[in-house]
This record gives C-alpha cells, structure tokens and sequence, in this order.
C-alpha cells in the first residue's frame, strides 16, 4: 500500500505568531487557522524562559529561536510527522549516569 502525501500550501500555512497558552504552543496561521502542541513535545522550548520563548524568526513553513539553535517545522506539526520523545526508564537513566572501575 502507497502512501499519499498531502499537498502543502506554500503560503496558506506560513506562520505568522507564536504564542504560549498553558501547556501548549500556538501558531497562528496566514489562512487564519491556529495550530498547536504540548509545549512538552519540544523539551528544548519547555525548559526555555519566557524571554527565550518570545524571541524567535518566523521563517514561512517554520519557527526558528536562534539562542536555542532549535525549531519547529510546521509541515511536520500539519501532517503528524511530530513523534514526542519517550521518556527514557529511571532504571535507564542510573545505569548510563553511574561510574564504572
């Protein structure tokens, strides 16, 4: 079974704003329609400051904060591409933090 891709818009869906409301990560788009995440599906913009957070580049298809040197690809959030990070067992964690002789 093939699967389809679907067709991306180029300028429909470029971003426009970003926003921060609870847990989550809101995109407005230039069509009108307002995209959104779990903040916690991108570590990296969940452990920034509130100044980190409002200082990013809106780059079409994209939000790019260049002090975090990390981004957000709005095709990835339109499609579902975005798969959040598991977190890894404690058990995991120990073992690979631990010292050996």
């Amino acid at each position: 079974m093939t699967q389809k891709i679907p067709f991306i818009h180029s300028t429909r869906n470029d971003a426009q704003n970003v926003r921060f409301q609870d847990e989550f990560v809101l995109i407005d788009l230039a069509d009108g329609r307002v995209i959104g995440m779990p903040i916690n599906w991108f570590p990296w913009l969940h452990r920034a400051t509130g100044a980190q957070r409002e200082r990013y580049d809106l780059h079409g298809d994209s939000v790019y904060w260049e002090e975090l040197d990390e981004g957000i690809d709005l095709v990835a959030m339109l499609t579902g591409l975005y798969i959040k990070d598991k977190p890894r067992p404690k058990e995991t964690i120990e073992q690979s933090s631990a010292v050996t002789t």
